[in-house]
């Protein structure tokens, strides 16, 4: 998480921003009963999918995950896509709880 401006620039310097943190591996079992929807892109350089996919799995339901074809963590080659799928994930969580 970046809080500053000057946190901006992590996506070059590959840094953790000096802010708080926490490391989603340590809660993510215990967000259930709340829904979590999971956007991630192909070529994120901060979490490969392949390990996002295992975190993933240690969630508790309602869960669901997006996977994006992108370049990079912004999903700068597919922003588009990156708005269907978050309105996409917002409906869902809405349906649930109707």
């Amino acid at each position: 998480m970046g809080w500053k401006w000057q946190d901006s620039v992590i996506w070059i310097t590959k840094r953790a921003p000096d802010e708080p943190s926490f490391m989603v591996e340590d809660i993510i079992e215990k967000v259930s009963p709340v829904p979590l929807a999971e956007i991630h892109s192909t070529h994120d350089e901060f979490l490969p999918i392949e390990q996002a996919k295992v975190m993933f799995a240690r969630a508790r339901d309602p869960k669901r995950m997006w996977i994006i074809e992108a370049v990079n963590h912004r999903f700068s080659n597919n922003r588009e896509e990156l708005d269907r799928r978050m309105l996409e994930a917002l409906e869902w969580i809405k349906n649930l709880r109707q």
